[in-house]
């Protein structure tokens, strides 16, 4: 039994995410395994504060797509699973128990409840992998999850968190993306202390080498500039932020990392929209970053 177990852990090393999908149905029997897995998975306290909406419609798959920024790989899954934050049934059990129940207010709960669908996703993409299944996770559900509830009909108190796309990869797989060395990443009995050298080539083994090269056209160039200079600004003073603008129109690129926080995980943008996100969750009736301090002011 446990020699299995091994290869099966071995076998867990050379995942990857999927996002070239062939027109290969799921066995329903297959996906109810993996579901079921899933159901299995770690949960704070045993509450589950969780759904799953199993999206296999293909129409209704090409919406969901767009919904969450036109990625296509979405649309050519055979399913898309969205993962629900929900305290929506457990309110309605304690009220019908006359347990106390204040869950969408307090922090903690908030917490144990993103955690728990986590578990349960991670889960059931461990399983899928299992069964040769492919697929890839997407958070921008969080940034369209007004577009979602009203589409899949959601009650208060749910909000969708995470879309796991599941289908059979096409004959070519993805290259395996590189991760940081296991020493940068586990430790023995306390937090190791790092030099910034170390951590400079700890990085730089995963991202060395990587550049995103900027546009010729001048009109295309001072686009994409003007979005760099605007996520540096969240971080830099205005004389270093056109230092560091100026040296990437000089080079015609700029770095990995420029390009995570500065184009695709735009600072600027991933601030404000996590404003919004939490506005579209306190219309859901969930309020535990209010409970939490008030992280975001309304008044500004």
């Amino acid at each position: 039994m446990f020699e299995y177990g091994y290869e099966a852990v071995k076998h867990m090393t050379d995942r990857r995410s999927i996002r070239n999908f062939i027109d290969k149905k799921i066995p329903d029997e297959d996906l109810k395994l993996i579901l079921e897995a899933g159901l299995k998975a770690a949960t704070g306290g045993n509450l589950q504060p969780y759904s799953i909406i199993v999206e296999r419609d293909k129409e209704k798959n090409r919406e969901l797509s767009k919904m969450c920024g036109g990625q296509p790989f979405i649309e050519h899954a055979d399913t898309n699973l969205i993962f629900v934050f929900d305290w929506y049934k457990y309110s309605i059990y304690a009220k019908q128990k006359n347990a106390p129940f204040n869950n969408r207010k307090i922090y903690m709960h908030f917490l144990i409840a993103i955690e728990d669908v986590m578990c349960a996703a991670q889960t059931i993409e461990t399983a899928a992998h299992m069964l040769g299944i492919g697929s890839c996770y997407v958070g921008s559900s969080n940034s369209c999850g007004k577009e979602i509830i009203d589409a899949y009909g959601m009650p208060k108190l749910t909000y969708p968190v995470v879309i796991l796309s599941l289908g059979y990869a096409a004959e070519k797989l993805p290259p395996k993306a590189p991760k940081m060395p296991y020493d940068m990443m586990v430790f023995e009995g306390k937090y190791r202390q790092f030099t910034e050298e170390e951590i400079y080539e700890g990085f730089e083994a995963k991202y060395a080498g990587k550049i995103l090269e900027l546009p010729k056209k001048e009109e295309f160039l001072e686009e994409r500039l003007a979005q760099f200079r605007n996520a540096l600004l969240t971080t830099y003073d205005e004389e270093k932020v056109n230092e560091i603008v100026e040296q990437a129109r000089k080079d015609g690129f700029i770095n990995e990392t420029q390009r995570r926080f500065g184009l695709h995980y735009r600072a600027d943008v991933m601030y404000t929209g996590g404003k919004e996100i939490i506005k579209m969750m306190k219309d859901q009736g969930l309020e535990n970053f209010m409970a939490a301090g008030e992280i975001y002011n309304e008044d500004k």
